[in-house]
């Protein structure tokens, strides 16, 4: 089984990052295979509408969904930008179809300020997860900078995305003994 996570931070030392190394890690613990589409990288470019039916070979709508074919789980995550998600990563999540997360389990995680704020962020993450058709997780990761220290992450914030990756797992496995 292979959790993938979508990386909408563009920034190359972010809380966001650093929350998804945790996650990484957290997935590896569980015997899961991780896989990460760093958006910073590759996926930078405005979603065009007119590739979207037939996205040519090797372009970056065809890369992002070849990325997420064999996952059996999604983890998004992103910074918060004045009060909402990314917008590197709404744009790469328009570059899928409505079957994108069909009955997959999806973890959220949001880096911000606050905790309420990344709540928020996760909540609107739910949205855009239904409208393709997937899972959310009951629990979500909402990360401040208190979570990561110059000793690394908090056992807490370990302890919350070992949680969310249990769910992850629990719901990817049901779903996979349903088909």
């Amino acid at each position: 089984m292979k959790i993938v996570s979508i990386l909408g931070s563009g920034s190359a030392d972010s809380l966001t990052r650093h929350g998804v190394l945790v996650v990484a890690d957290q997935v590896r613990a569980a015997g899961l295979e991780f896989g990460l589409i760093d958006l910073r990288e590759d996926y930078r470019s405005l979603h065009d509408v007119t590739e979207y039916a037939a996205p040519p070979e090797g372009s970056q709508t065809a890369r992002l969904r070849a990325g997420l074919a064999n996952a059996s789980g999604v983890i998004l995550a992103t910074p918060v930008y004045h009060g909402t998600f990314s917008g590197l990563l709404k744009n790469a999540l328009d570059h899928l179809t409505v079957e994108a997360f069909v009955q997959m389990p999806v973890g959220l995680l949001a880096a911000g300020g606050g905790a309420r704020g990344a709540a928020v962020a996760c909540d609107q993450m739910r949205t855009v997860v239904r409208a393709l058709n997937g899972w959310s997780t009951p629990t979500h990761v909402s990360l401040t900078n208190d979570d990561v220290t110059e000793a690394g992450p908090t056992d807490d914030l370990r302890q919350r995305v070992a949680d969310m990756v249990s769910e992850l797992k629990d719901f990817a496995m049901a779903r996979a003994h349903r088909a």
